[in-house]
């Protein structure tokens, strides 16, 4: 004959939190993307990106100018600034041809800005 073993029998409020852990959904983590370096985009005032072909930027604070070109869709990333920025900075928009197009004032604590004009 054989033995036969009785598995002890879990009480109720132990099977409803195994119940509970094995259906709960699993937490949907928040993924928050930043911007590592300093990104200037250059629209329109219907916030429709410019034709920035050969354009140039240069941002300064004090005696400090640090100058970057735009890509083709109107947006210049500045490599040499972190984000957030700690500094406030005067933004200068050039054309080819080397006309000022627009002046800004960038506030510090900024990854990005809109210059509209």
């Amino acid at each position: 004959m054989k033995a036969v073993v009785k598995k002890p029998l879990m009480n109720n409020r132990a099977l409803m939190a195994s119940k509970r852990r094995a259906s709960a959904t699993p937490k949907k983590r928040r993924i928050r993307q930043t911007l590592d370096r300093f990104v200037v985009v250059a629209t329109d005032f219907n916030n429709v990106p410019k034709s920035s072909v050969g354009w140039t930027a240069s941002l300064t604070t004090g005696t400090t100018t640090i100058t970057a070109d735009f890509d083709d869709f109107g947006v210049v990333r500045f490599p040499t600034i972190t984000t957030l920025t700690t500094v406030s900075y005067i933004l200068r928009i050039r054309d080819a041809n080397g006309v000022v197009l627009t002046n800004k004032t960038i506030p510090a604590d900024r990854e990005f800005y809109v210059a509209r004009f």
